[in-house]
């Protein structure tokens, strides 16, 4: 899968691509729901149950993204074999120099509800997202444009505004005809237009904006599908927008979405009343065993990073990298997963999933080798482990990821002598950016953009010395140095080499532990043809999905 992303030199321009370099099927120009299935098809998904609202600006995890990449559009689409971007609503994206970028929106394009799909679209959409007591999920990904420090204020430790922004607008986005929206950075980027088919820069209606709360549950968006009930934690349907004028149009007509908790959803699959699953752990083989299922399986490379991480912000052992080099060295990768999650994970050696985006390399984790006489010695010389406690693993509410979990503690504790407890709670994610953790935890990483900098930078840079990054409180001068460089260089060829050693100063630090990558993979009914993976989140790509009426 490794192949070089848009180049950004004198003329950086997105290549347009065709649906048809994307793999094929989904409808035709008009969208007028001719072909396979037809208006009357409905294709059946299962939505994890911690899906709590619908904005493009504050939606960052799998499952909204996977609904939101059919009721939107972006300026740019992802090509699901190569990664590559390709331009969709945008008709061009250039810079001469890499700061200053002028976007060409293609014209009479509208959201569902009339408004047009403008360059206002998009500015009043980003500058939501920056301004910082808005509190968007997406908020971060707006720090590289002009402006947007001055958008940020200040926030007690329970995120109220003590101190109101300078600006509500960005400095550097500037609408200059309705169909133009020129943008300047705080410095050159040669992958700014590879970052701009991620979610949190879809445009946004100006009556989205009006009600955002009404927004958040039933947007407006200007992709194929609008949403038509979104129950919340029962379940969500959308149905096919007649008027979408792109080409990427699905020929199906309804997309029915139930939530679940956890894994309960398989039953549900073998009963006929789900599209797409994938079987908890203890299902797997059984799975595996059956020809009928194998004859509707599909699977592909994942994008997907498991890892380790550990309070650094707190007094502990993990505060010394040999202990970090002992807990990585005594967990049994591939004997975990061959026991528990065959053909589902691979044993994870670096940061960046190799070839899954331009700069991913295999081996850049010298300590990721199973090694118990190695792990012993790292610990014996990190001081050992303190004698009476227990070691706590935090995680969130989900069966495969506690099974996951529950092996590698169980290799710890096997290889290191040193006791271990999971905590699965359901407030993970806020626990974890509150800072409330006191052992290990599990972390996950997906690339939002193919770009080996979004493993990277997203996750570990912070600029901040004292208090390292939000999650963990890693700070590496080196890490930060080559991040920079990668930033400043005058190709994204260039780039994507100073990113390389960006993650080899990471390496040297070690601040967390690689486990696993993920291998995108689902079982789906006989209805479905022409499945396609996500290359990054591994959801079914809905657009491409060919659905015959025979439910």
């Amino acid at each position: 899968m490794r192949r070089r992303a848009a180049t950004a030199a004198a003329a950086a321009t997105v290549t347009t691509l065709l649906l048809a370099s994307c793999g094929g099927g989904g409808g035709n120009e008009e969208g007028d729901g001719e072909g396979s299935g037809g208006e009357s098809a409905t294709v059946r998904l299962a939505l994890a149950q911690d899906v709590e609202t619908l904005l493009p600006m504050d939606s960052n995890v799998s499952d909204n993204i996977s609904v939101l990449d059919v009721v939107y559009d972006g300026l740019v689409r992802y090509d699901p074999e190569t990664t590559e971007p390709y331009n969709y609503v945008a008709e061009s994206i250039e810079s001469e120099d890499n700061t200053v970028w002028t976007i060409k929106i293609k014209p009479d394009l509208t959201f569902q509800n009339g408004e047009p799909v403008d360059a206002e679209a998009f500015a009043r959409a980003w500058n939501y997202a920056a301004y910082g007591p808005n509190a968007m999920a997406n908020n971060y990904f707006f720090e590289r444009i002009a402006g947007y420090d001055e958008m940020q204020g200040e926030t007690d430790d329970e995120g109220n505004v003590v101190e109101e922004p300078a600006a509500k607008e960005l400095s550097g986005l500037k609408v200059v005809d309705p169909q133009t929206l020129e943008v300047t950075l705080t410095g050159p980027f040669a992958g700014f237009a590879t970052m701009l088919g991620y979610t949190g820069f879809f445009p946004v209606a100006q009556e989205c904006l009006d009600d955002v709360e009404a927004c958040a549950v039933k947007p407006i968006g200007n992709g194929p599908f609008q949403v038509e009930e979104w129950d919340q934690g029962i379940g969500l349907t959308a149905t096919r927008w007649d008027e979408y004028p792109l080409e990427e149009a699905p020929t199906y007509g309804t997309i029915e979405w139930t939530e679940y908790a956890g894994e309960e959803n398989w039953p549900d699959f073998q009963a006929g009343n789900l599209d797409f699953a994938v079987p908890p752990p203890a299902e797997l083989a059984s799975a595996a065993a059956d020809p009928d299922l194998q004859e509707r399986f599909v699977e592909g490379p994942g994008a997907a990073l498991t890892y380790m991480a550990f309070p650094l912000y707190q007094d502990g052992p993990w505060t010394d990298i040999e202990f970090r080099k002992a807990i990585s060295m005594a967990i049994d990768r591939q004997g975990i997963v061959d026991a528990l999650l065959p053909g589902e994970r691979v044993p994870a050696d670096s940061w960046v999933v190799p070839d899954g985006v331009p700069g991913g390399e295999a081996g850049t984790c010298e300590w990721c080798e199973f090694d118990p006489d190695a792990a012993k010695a790292a610990l014996e010389k990190a001081g050992g482990w303190p004698e009476g406690e227990t070691l706590t693993i935090h995680l969130g509410q989900d069966e495969t990821e506690e099974a996951l979990f529950k092996a590698i503690g169980d290799s710890i504790q096997q290889v290191l002598g040193i006791p271990y407890e999971l905590d699965p709670t359901p407030d993970y994610f806020d626990r974890r950016a509150a800072r409330e953790f006191t052992g290990a935890f599990r972390a996950n990483w997906f690339p939002d953009y193919p770009l080996n900098e979004n493993y990277l930078a997203p996750v570990y840079a912070s600029g901040d010395p004292k208090k390292g990054n939000t999650e963990f409180g890693y700070y590496g001068k080196e890490f930060e140095a080559a991040i920079a460089a990668g930033d400043e260089a005058a190709t994204l060829e260039e780039a994507v080499t100073k990113y390389q050693e960006a993650e080899a100063a990471l390496a040297q630090d070690f601040p967390t532990v690689p486990v696993v990558f993920s291998v995108n993979s689902y079982y789906y009914s006989e209805n479905m043809s022409n499945v396609v993976l996500d290359p990054f989140s591994g959801e079914p790509k809905l657009r491409l999905l060919e659905v015959s009426d025979a439910m």
